[in-house]
């Protein structure tokens, strides 16, 4: 067996560990509300309406980091999940879950296609490193939410632990190009958007 081979195995493996390591029966809805911060139609309503509470006055600068961290996550995302086209954990398991050899808990819909990269989990790390950079102190606590959006992603058995480790680096690494190299174009203008603001 070759290092990917045994690399592939051991996700699996962690998997099934990880996925039946859990209580379910008051942590099944939990994970469903934490899996659903991965979910842009959840989380750009939210996310706005906190930014608007807590930072008003960088609203100008900061939607547009966020619209173009998202973005990019996304067609990398979009494109390793058709490219690679690996199979969800019930799709992989599907003939040894028929014969009782393993159990796949899952909550919520029974996915079988396009498992690598997670995209909730690069949509979750993407924001956490976008705002984690912009506002450090709540970097701690938008990571920890992000971890806990890529563990709830193999708990409800959507993802094997590779698949949300790469998503969350290519949450990470998006979030890094646009603060590295967007961030100091649009900084300089916020002093002008912050004067339209108050026209307006």
């Amino acid at each position: 067996m070759d290092i990917f081979s045994e690399l592939i195995h051991f996700d699996h493996q962690l998997f099934l560990l990880i996925n039946g390591a859990f209580p379910r029966t008051w942590l099944d809805p939990v994970m469903t509300l934490v899996t659903d911060m991965g979910n842009g139609a959840y989380q750009f309503p939210i996310g706005l309406l906190i930014l608007f509470l807590v930072s008003r006055k960088h609203l100008k600068r900061d939607v547009p980091l966020w619209i173009a961290t998202a973005l990019l996550s996304l067609m990398v995302g979009e494109f390793l999940k058709k490219q690679i086209a690996r199979p969800r954990p019930l799709a992989y398991f599907h003939d040894r879950i028929l014969e009782h050899q393993v159990n796949v808990h899952v909550v919520g819909p029974h996915l079988m296609a396009n498992s690598f990269p997670s995209g909730h989990t690069f949509s979750a790390f993407s924001s956490a490193a976008l705002f984690g950079g912009l506002y450090p102190r709540f970097a701690v606590l938008l990571y920890l939410l992000a971890f806990l959006t890529g563990l709830s992603r193999i708990y409800v058995g959507a993802h094997f632990p590779g698949d949300v480790l790469f998503g969350g680096f290519i949450g990470y690494a998006s979030s890094w190009l646009v603060l590295r190299y967007l961030r100091p174009k649009i900084d300089p203008l916020q002093p002008r958007l912050v004067e339209m603001g108050k026209e307006e």
